[in-house]
């Protein structure tokens, strides 16, 4: 398996991770469940950190993926972890990472489940 396809593994299972850990959440309940948070802020700096492995080639395949907005995102996870807005994470999770398995799941390599 190439490095990409093992990145693009990476990707999809920190997503999953992400809407299993909070599929039965509302806001208000996610906003006061800490554990819950710090799982999730986890796996978004690993989905930041898997996308910054990512080769070149793949990022000019396939330049709906926004891989910047990721880098970001996780920066500011990493380096401004005082300033995470909840809200804002709320949303990532609401709308972001959805839409990033809509994009890299159909990647998964065929060989792999």
């Amino acid at each position: 398996m190439n490095r990409d396809n093992e990145i693009i593994l990476d990707l999809v299972r920190a997503s999953r991770l992400i809407l299993q850990f909070t599929e039965d959440l509302e806001l208000n309940t996610f906003s006061t469940d800490l554990k819950t948070q710090s799982s999730v802020l986890y796996q978004i700096v690993i989905i930041g950190e898997a996308v910054n492995r990512l080769s070149p080639e793949f990022a000019k395949t396939y330049p709906q993926i926004p891989i910047n907005a990721i880098r970001g995102m996780r920066n500011r996870v990493v380096h401004q972890y005082k300033e995470v807005d909840i809200a804002i994470l709320w949303e990532v999770i609401q709308t972001s990472i959805p839409a990033l398995l809509n994009q890299i799941e159909p990647l998964i390599p065929p060989e792999t489940p």
